[in-house]
């Protein structure tokens, strides 16, 4: 069936959406940091952070749904916001992402490279984060598995535009403070990890609870940073060591320890989902 898409090519639609989301995202940053610098005298302050996600979530949401409605021509439940049927692919996702940051947490214990403690816990502040990584996952999941990923798979094999938009979402990333290469190749992997459902589902609610329960559990619960943020957090931590096992201030993101596991991962879940699923979703 022909497409009704405004732009044919679906590699097309997304490098115009990439062009204004990011000119969008640059520029409403950079507004935040000067009415940040005006309101609070201080670029480091939690509240840019904050603002920041949230103007995030703002500007892909709308972003999204306006490329999807008027240069795609399709619903915007259609990139894959389904919610019935699948729950397995959510309580899979979630569980995956707590199973792994523990292991790769254990294993530092093991090796005696990382100890907890415990300080006061801010509560409140835990709880905002807690909200604040939801919006995280939900929107970072839109556009890079609901947007771009559905949309390079109307133009490449699936397995090519999976590759495509994890080089996508690691570059995304490398503005983050202390980015290395070890970081921006596990954020690769991170992405194929995400994406490797979505490429037989069309659905995104695999890769939402993922990144979430990563994000949360080893940030605010484990005390690492998350991908190279301070959060607020349950654990406070003592590591030492070399930064290539503990992931220095990047956090577990920029260790090679989540290399070997992440891959291994990719590698077993992708073995489970071409069993499972015998061919490609469709819209």
């Amino acid at each position: 069936m022909q497409s009704s898409a405004t732009v044919k090519q679906g590699w097309l639609r997304v490098v115009l959406f990439l062009i204004g989301y990011l000119l969008l995202i640059f520029f409403s940053n950079n507004l935040l940091n000067v009415m940040t610098v005006a309101l609070f005298k201080n670029t480091n302050s939690i509240n840019l952070l904050y603002t920041g996600i949230c103007i995030n979530f703002f500007i892909s949401m709308v972003l999204v749904f306006f490329f999807r409605k008027t240069i795609d021509r399709k619903s915007f439940k259609s990139l894959g916001l389904a919610w019935s049927g699948f729950s397995k692919e959510r309580v899979g996702g979630f569980f995956t992402g707590i199973l792994l940051t523990t292991v790769i947490a254990t294993v530092l214990w093991l090796m005696q490279l990382l100890q907890w403690f415990i300080t006061d816990v801010n509560a409140e502040g835990l709880l905002l984060v807690f909200a604040l990584l939801i919006l995280v996952a939900f929107f970072e999941e839109l556009v890079f598995r609901g947007y771009i990923l559905s949309n390079l798979m109307d133009s490449l094999p699936k397995e090519a535009a999976l590759f495509v938009s994890a080089i996508l979402f690691a570059v995304f990333h490398s503005l983050n403070p202390d980015f290395n290469l070890i970081a921006f190749i596990n954020i690769f992997i991170a992405g194929l990890l995400l994406g490797i459902n979505y490429i037989y589902t069309k659905n995104i609610w695999f890769a939402v609870f993922f990144h979430f329960s990563w994000n949360f559990f080893q940030g605010p619960v484990l005390g690492f940073q998350v991908s190279g943020i301070e959060l607020p957090t349950l654990l406070q931590q003592n590591s030492k060591g070399s930064v290539l096992l503990t992931g220095g201030k990047f956090g577990l993101e920029a260790s090679w320890l989540v290399t070997i596991a992440m891959s291994i991962t990719v590698m077993i879940l992708y073995f489970i989902f071409q069993k499972k699923y015998n061919t490609p979703a469709v819209d």
